[in-house]
C-alpha cells in the first residue's frame, strides 16, 4: 500500500473516530491511530510501539497483529512477521493474515510453505485477488509455469486493485514473453512495464531462436528473475548444445539458486567448448569463491585478466578473492587497478573505498582519499557523502564528518548506512538524543539486518 493510501485510510479513520462511530474503545483506536501515522512516516520502531499497545488495550482485535505483521514484512523480519500474522489468524482476520503469513515464508524462499497457507487463505476468500497473485508469484518460483498463468488469470477476473493488476499484467508478459509476444506485449503495456517491452522488442529482431532465448535469460538474469532466467537460458542451451556463453550464463543463475554442482560442471563443458571465453573464466573464478576455493578462483580469474586486462570487473573479483584471504596488501592492489582502468566508473571507486573502511584498513592513508575521489566525481551520490563522512570519523575528523554524513543524508533521507554512521558518531562525542534519533531510523530503514542489529546494540549501551 502506498504512503497516500495509508494516509487516506488514516483520515478515514480519524473522521469515524471524531463522529463516534467506531465500535472500538477510543484508546485502542487512538493507539491505532498513533501507529498508522508513524507508519506513513516509516517510523517502524515507533508503530510497532503503538501497535503493540493496542493490541494489549483489546486482546480480542486482529487488526493491530495484522499491522505489525505487515511491518516486520517491510523490514525483512520474517519469523516475527510470521508470529504476527499468526497472531491475527487466531483472532479471526483469515484472508490478510495468511496473505500476510505466506509472504513471510516467501521472504526466506520456503516457497512449498508459502503456497501451502495461501491456497488455505484461498479457502476463506476465494475472490481475494491479493490471494491469487501470490499463488501466481509462488507458481512462478517453482517453475509451474501454466499454473502461475491459470492464478493470474483468475485474479485478473476478481477486480483487483490497479496496483494489483499491474503487478498482475506484468507476470503475464513475462510468463508469455517466449511462446506468445503478442500477448505478452499486451499485458507488459497494461503494466506500463517499458522496461521489459524493449527486452521483448530486442529478442524479437533475433533471428536465431537460441540468442533470442538467451537474450531473455540475461535479461531476466539482469533482475534477479532467477527461475525465469534458468526457464530461458535452458531452453537457449537445448537449441543450441555447442552455445558456450549460454552454459556459462545458465551456469551464473544455477550458482545463485545453489545448485553449485551443476553448475560447475556446465562452466567446465562451456570451456572446453570454448577455450579462450573471457566470459566463461569469469563466471568460473565466481563460482570457485562462491563455493570456497579461493586458488581455484584465483586462476580463472587470472586466464580471464590474461585476455582482457583492462577489465575492472575482473579485477575487483580477484581483489575480492584475496579480502578472503585476509591479503589485504595484495587486495589493494587489485582495488586500486580497477580504478585505474575505469577512473570515471562511481561503483568502481566506492568499492576501493568501501574496502578500506570496512576493514580498517589504511584508513587515513587510503580510505579518506578514495572517499574524497568518490566525492570528487559524484558529488550528488550520497553513497560517496556517506563514506567520506565514516572516513573522517575514523580518523577523529568529527565537524567534517557531521557535515558529510548530514549531506548524504540531504541528498537521499533513506540512506540506512548515513544514519547508522551518523548515530556512531554523536555516540562517540556524547550526543545520546541524536544518536538515537539515527540510530532508530537505521533500524527502523534497514531490510538486511547489518546495520538494524548493529544499530540496536549501540542504541542499549546509551540509555
Amino acid at each position: 500500500m502506498s504512503v497516500r493510501a495509508r494516509l487516506r485510510l488514516t483520515e478515514l479513520a480519524l473522521v469515524i473516530l471524531l463522529l463516534g462511530l467506531t465500535p472500538y474503545p477510543r484508546p485502542f483506536t487512538e493507539a491505532m491511530l498513533r501507529a498508522e501515522a508513524h507508519r506513513a512516516a516509516a517510523e517502524y520502531g515507533a508503530a510497532l510501539d503503538a501497535y503493540q499497545q493496542a493490541a494489549l488495550l483489546n486482546m480480542d482485535a486482529p487488526q493491530p497483529w495484522l499491522r505489525m505483521g505487515e511491518v516486520f514484512l517491510a523490514q525483512h523480519r520474517f519469523t516475527k512477521a510470521a508470529i504476527a500474522f499468526r497472531e491475527a489468524d487466531r483472532l479471526g482476520d483469515h484472508g490478510a493474515a495468511l496473505l500476510g503469513l505466506g509472504e513471510s515464508y516467501a521472504g526466506r524462499s520456503d516457497w512449498a510453505a508459502a503456497m501451502g497457507i495461501w491456497l488455505r487463505g484461498l479457502e476463506f476468500a476465494p475472490n481475494q485477488a491479493s490471494l491469487l497473485l501470490a499463488l501466481g508469484r509462488g507458481s512462478i518460483a517453482q517453475g509451474s509455469w501454466e499454473e502461475a498463468v491459470s492464478y493470474l488469470t483468475r485474479a485478473l477476473e476478481r477486480h483487483p486493485t490497479p496496483e494489483e493488476a499491474s503487478a498482475i499484467h506484468s507476470l503475464l508478459g513475462r510468463l508469455l514473453i517466449a511462446d506468445d509476444p503478442d500477448r505478452a506485449a499486451d499485458h507488459l503495456r497494461l503494466a506500463d512495464d517499458t522496461d521489459l517491452l524493449a527486452v521483448l522488442d530486442a529478442a524479437q529482431a533475433e533471428p536465431d531462436p537460441s540468442r533470442r532465448a538467451l537474450l531473455l535469460g540475461i535479461a531476466f538474469l539482469q533482475r534477479n528473475e532467477l527461475p525465469l532466467a534458468r526457464s530461458h537460458l535452458e531452453r537457449a542451451v537445448q537449441l543450441d548444445p555447442t552455445h558456450a556463453e549460454a552454459r556459462a550464463y545458465l551456469a551464473h543463475a544455477l550458482d545463485q539458486m545453489g545448485h553449485t554442482g551443476t553448475a560447475g560442471q556446465l562452466l567446465q563443458s562451456a570451456l572446453r567448448i570454448e577455450p579462450d571465453s573471457v566470459l566463461v573464466y569469469y563466471f568460473l573464478g565466481i563460482h570457485y569463491r562462491r563455493v570456497g576455493n579461493l586458488a581455484a578462483a584465483q586462476a580463472a580469474l587470472w586466464e580471464a585478466l590474461q585476455r582482457d586486462p583492462e577489465n575492472a570487473a575482473l579485477r575487483i573479483e580477484m581483489g575480492e578473492t584475496f579480502v578472503q584471504q585476509g591479503e589485504y596488501l595484495r587486495a589493494e592492489e587489485w582495488y586500486q587497478a580497477a580504478v585505474e582502468v575505469a577512473p570515471q566508473e562511481i561503483e568502481f571507486r566506492l568499492l576501493l573505498a568501501h574496502f578500506y573502511l570496512d576493514h580498517l584498513y589504511r584508513v587515513e592513508a587510503g580510505g579518506l582519499p578514495a572517499a574524497q575521489e568518490a566525492v570528487a566525481l559524484a558529488p550528488e551520490d550520497a553513497r560517496a557523502h556517506d563514506l567520506l563522512g565514516w572516513a573522517y570519523h575514523l580518523t577523529g575528523q568529527y565537524s567534517q564528518a557531521v557535515a558529510s554524513l548530514t549531506h548524504a543524508l540531504k541528498l537521499d533521507p533513506h540512506l540506512v548506512s548515513a544514519h547508522y554512521h551518523l548515530g556512531s558518531l554523536y555516540a562517540s562525542t556524547g550526543q545520546h538524543a541524536l544518536a538515537r534519533r539515527h540510530l532508530q531510523r537505521a533500524s527502523d530503514l534497514d531490510t538486511t539486518g547489518y546495520y538494524r542489529q548493529r544499530a540496536e546494540l549501540l542504541a542499549r549501551t546509551l540509555r
